[in-house]
């Protein structure tokens, strides 16, 4: 590539160079050629013309000093080949740029015979001499030009070239799997740079897809797992529900607590299965129940009463009195969205931590607002900024569905799931706009 891009980037602009130099050098010595010989024709005319005016006589020796200041041969011939114009004259010591004016008989000036005629003769060797002046100077100028922006257009080139061998070996990483990108100066807004820019925004965009690929993977072989035990579990549970509900019916009077406690916790496990099968179906239970918020409220304390009294867990929920009534159409699934927060939040706070919950009605939002807060440690910093992303988790035997479930489930109810760390304390808060409110004028 190297090699390659230096050709073309180079051959035609010294090919370019060369071409002007030489037609600027071609014209100068046509112009100074012309020149030349019009001044040769100029300084000819002239020492004849003074010497056709002169009083002294033309002799021989007179001529030659004459013609020694003017640098030309001066002599009267009996003919001439052409009067008043440069010609070429043929002499026996070689060829001669001449020129001649018809001289008239004037006393001793002219000489016996027929008219005679002033020739003056210049060596054509000076005149050439003059146009090669004008011939190698520009030719010169335009070699030593040629040449220095030959360097400065090769240095240019080879900084170019570096660039595009980063980008190109950007290129072949990405496509092996790796998905590094290169470092851009800001300053830099030049072509390469924003190719550059563009090459990394699509290589973070291919390891984001990739990311992507993977969890769908997971997903789909998570949705094939569930699928497979749901019906399995659920036989077993529903065993076990039926084994427990026939010693309440034999001995309802001694049956102990416990035997209701595992009651709950045999329908919490099947609401786990319920959620498991939800985020596999990419969609929410088909059947919901309306529910109260005092009656969430119920299952919820039910349902996580049993964890916090083992863990001795300060568990605490709050309602206004006035909102207790308010009826939630998709009961069943805010009752599942706040189990997995409080689960959760009792998990991070640990033994003897607190953990509480207020619910709030926005009236001018029409949101349900829950607030939900643990004295836990915190999220750890790795996944903090990921938690709602699937198969996210800290937990060795998670495998990261709680919050993406919960997640989705508040934005297909019209809300949403956002957290943060307010001192001490882990906050979760979960809003819905609920369809039963949005009826209500």
């Amino acid at each position: 590539m190297n090699s390659s891009l230096r050709s073309q980037f180079l051959i035609p602009i010294v090919a370019m160079l060369l071409l002007i130099c030489s037609a600027v050098t071609l014209v100068s010595w046509k112009i100074a050629s012309r020149t030349t010989l019009a001044a040769t024709e100029e300084r000819l005319r002239n020492v004849l013309q003074l010497c056709s005016v002169s009083r002294f006589p033309l002799t021989e020796p007179v001529l030659d000093q004459i013609g020694e200041f003017s640098r030309c041969r001066i002599k009267v011939v009996p003919e001439v080949a052409a009067t008043n114009k440069l010609f070429s004259s043929k002499e026996s010591s070689g060829t001669f740029d001449a020129f001649a004016i018809r001289l008239d008989r004037n006393g001793n000036q002219a000489i016996a015979g027929s008219p005679s005629f002033l020739l003056a003769l210049s060596d054509p060797k000076d005149r050439f001499a003059l146009s090669s002046q004008a011939f190698w100077l520009p030719m010169a100028t335009g070699i030593l030009s040629t040449l220095a922006f030959c360097a400065m257009a090769l240095g240019i080139a080879n900084r170019m070239v570096r660039r595009l061998e980063k980008l190109e070996s950007q290129v072949n990483r990405i496509a092996s799997g790796h998905y590094e990108t290169v470092h851009v100066e800001p300053r830099v807004q030049d072509a390469i740079a924003s190719l550059t820019r563009s090459v990394n925004t699509m290589s973070q965009q291919l390891e984001n897809a990739k990311e992507e690929i993977a969890n769908s993977e997971r997903a789909r072989v998570i949705h094939m797992l569930a699928n497979g035990m749901a019906h399995q579990l659920r036989n077993s549970l529903a065993g076990a529900v039926l084994l427990l509900q026939t010693l309440l019916r034999r001995k309802p009077d001694e049956a102990p607590q416990e035997i209701q406690y595992a009651l709950q916790q045999i329908q919490l496990a099947e609401e786990s299965i319920r959620r498991l099968l939800t985020i596999s179906r990419h969609g929410h239970a088909a059947q919901e129940q309306v529910l109260s918020v005092e009656e969430i409220h119920k299952q919820l304390d039910c349902f996580t009463r049993p964890n916090s009294e083992h863990h001795q867990i300060h568990w605490h929920i709050e309602c206004p009195v006035a909102d207790r009534t308010r009826q939630i159409a998709a009961g069943n699934s805010v009752v599942s969205a706040l189990l997995n927060l409080v689960l959760n939040a009792m998990d991070a706070a640990g033994l003897q931590g607190s953990v509480e919950c207020r619910y709030a009605w926005d009236p001018v939002a029409g949101f349900h607002r829950w607030t939900l807060r643990d004295n836990g440690p915190g999220p750890n910093a790795k996944i903090a900024s990921k938690m709602f992303e699937p198969f996210v988790t800290s937990k060795p035997e998670g495998i990261g569905l709680g919050l993406p479930t919960t997640a989705l489930l508040a934005k297909e109810l019209g809300g949403s799931l956002q957290w943060h760390r307010q001192g001490d304390w882990t906050v979760f808060e979960l809003t819905i706009r609920d369809s039963c409110q949005r009826e209500q004028p």
